[in-house]
């Protein structure tokens, strides 16, 4: 390491990046015009950022224009464009800082996409929200979600 930031995982997006280091601590960098650096801010950054939070990561996910990581104790947080309520915190409004994935779900994985993020709970079973013009959520319908929704079996 030639004195940058030492990543046990590295995310992309569409115009930004992210990485969580072995300690847990969140950093960004690339673009940020919907707060998806989570540094409180909507500037682009060049370096790397700390991601405005107390909390500790073992995982992290970039979409198109939002991020979400996973706490070692198996919370959701996301953070930037929520046009579709890919943040999964029940509203729409961006954020420039973490929120909270509601629904009290322990996850192992998060992956996030253009616009919807999905998680694999501890249980395995996996829930999606955001954007579902396509079903893409996998409950059977083609209604945006705001909030974490079930992944069907398929037959139901």
């Amino acid at each position: 390491m030639q004195g940058g930031i030492e990543f046990q995982a590295v995310t992309a997006g569409s115009a930004h990046a992210c990485g969580v280091t072995p300690t847990g601590e969140a950093y960004c960098w690339g673009r940020n015009a919907s707060g998806e650096l989570g540094d409180g801010s909507t500037s682009p950054r060049s370096t790397p950022v700390r991601v405005r939070s107390g909390e500790r990561f073992v995982a992290i996910a970039a979409g198109a224009v939002h991020t979400c990581a996973v706490t070692s104790d198996g919370e959701g947080w996301c953070w930037g464009r929520n046009t579709y309520g890919q943040l999964g915190n029940g509203g729409t409004s961006d954020s420039g800082e973490p929120v909270r994935v509601a629904g009290g779900h322990t996850f192992t994985s998060v992956r996030a996409f253009g616009s919807h993020t999905c998680g694999t709970t501890v249980s395995g079973e996996a829930f999606c929200w955001g954007y579902n013009s396509d079903g893409q959520l996998g409950d059977g319908t083609r209604t945006h979600r705001t909030r974490p929704v079930y992944v069907e079996r398929p037959g139901g």
